[in-house]
């Protein structure tokens, strides 16, 4: 048997294998002799058949099938061991040539990504010092107020931010089309929610008003619709506008936060909570670049066989969604753009960066034998049990189920804890 090994890019790895003559003959025999051994003709016993006969009623095709794949697997098997290959991805065979005197084949397969680390650990990347600015309290204010406006029904015209109560029909060459339609729809103007124009052809209707609105669909939208016009016949039912509180001593002492009783207090809550936002944010981002260079330092070596797994696999579970929804995978590809090409490559470039993301930290917690212990387990178990005033015991019963993803944050958890302390 000829075997040829070829090592390509991207740790892709082609095995080339041919066998002929008497050790072709072997196999060949070996699954003849099988599938012979099978053959009934009627006024003989088994085994005592006409060769002539038993050769006319054995399927040569499926014998010769049955032969290379004991053939491949035993030289592929021999190539793996001789040459110390580490078999990653699941081999793929090609067969260009095969009769009763030989065969012709290929055994393509992806050698296990490389990772080799570069620095990772004393970057001087510091965390942004927290400023808080009067705007920052302003607005932190104004969205308390924000949280406790009250809706009011208000008399004329409805402007951009107030809300209208509408129902509304949806035609498209006369017909309504399925999703088209709604009644006592609360719509806030210019909240972008509908098609671009609908909320515009809105601005100035009243309570009691009927319209009729003609829009066209942008080009990306869903398929069935995209491009076309269509008409919307709208029913205005109330106008509706949001108000606020002012910034009484009422209000202030209804927000019930726990040592403000004025406005200066108020401001100094503020800032605090601001504080501490920010200081976290700030914490983050630092993480996030940390990682980040930490990932750009390396050296990461992907095979393509395992990029393309991945990003089928985002497609597959982003297409599920879609499908819950309503939509297809060509509403998708309309809503992103139209250019498949494109989005496959945006996939790919994706799916390559989560892969490199995730070699590079599983090489670091190898190298620094980082992981989760019992001793953690158990102290996070007791945590919760306290916090949620549970038994230890009920506690593991209720996380069982989630264990793999709950040790996964723990483990995220003594990554980013180690690379903050060595950052």
């Amino acid at each position: 048997m000829e075997k040829k090994v070829e090592r390509k890019e991207n740790l892709e790895v082609v095995v080339s294998i041919a066998c002929n003559g008497d050790e072709w003959k072997k196999y060949t025999k070996k699954e003849f002799n099988k599938a012979a051994s099978k053959v009934t003709v009627k006024g003989f016993r088994p085994g005592h058949v006409p060769a002539d006969m038993v050769k006319a009623r054995v399927n040569m095709a499926q014998v010769l099938n049955e032969a290379l794949f004991n053939a491949v697997n035993d030289g592929f098997a021999t190539t793996v061991n001789e040459e110390k290959l580490n078999v990653y991805t699941q081999p793929k065979l090609e067969v260009s040539k095969i009769s009763e005197e030989g065969f012709e084949a290929t055994v393509t397969f992806a050698l296990a990504p490389e990772v080799t680390l570069g620095q990772y650990k004393e970057l001087g990347i510091k965390a942004k010092a927290v400023r808080v600015l009067e705007k920052d309290v302003k607005a932190y204010i104004d969205n308390l107020k924000a949280q406790h406006a009250v809706m009011q029904v208000k008399d004329g015209e409805a402007k951009l931010g107030d809300y209208v109560i509408i129902d509304f029909v949806g035609y498209v060459d006369g017909t309504p089309f399925e999703g088209g339609d709604a009644k006592g729809y609360e719509l806030e103007l210019g909240s972008n929610s509908f098609i671009p124009g609908f909320e515009d052809a809105l601005v100035g209707i009243k309570a009691g008003e009927k319209r009729s609105i003609d829009l066209t669909f942008p080009e990306n939208y869903v398929e069935k619709l995209k491009g076309k016009p269509a008409t919307f016949d709208v029913t205005c039912s109330d106008v509706k506008e949001k108000v606020t509180p002012k910034l009484t001593k009422e209000f202030i002492e209804e927000l019930g936060l726990e040592g403000v009783t004025d406005e200066e207090t108020l401001k100094a809550y503020c800032k605090e909570q601001i504080s501490k936002r920010k200081e976290q944010e700030n914490k983050n981002a630092q993480l996030d670049e940390i990682i980040s260079t930490a990932i750009n330092n390396a050296t990461v070596v992907v095979p393509n066989a395992i990029v393309e797994e991945e990003a089928n696999a985002m497609l597959d579970q982003m297409l599920k969604q879609m499908k819950e929804n309503g939509l297809t995978y060509q509403d998708y590809v309309s809503i992103n753009g139209g250019d498949e090409k494109a989005l496959e490559e945006q996939r790919k470039a994706e799916a390559l960066k989560n892969i490199k993301a995730s070699l590079v930290v599983n090489k670091i917690m190898l190298s620094e034998g980082l992981g989760v212990t019992q001793q953690m387990l158990d102290a996070q178990y007791q945590s919760i049990a306290d916090q949620y005033k549970m038994t230890l015991e009920d506690v593991k019963k209720a996380l069982e189920p989630n264990k793999n993803e709950f040790l996964r944050q723990l483990s995220n958890k003594v990554f980013t804890e180690f690379m903050l302390a060595h950052n």
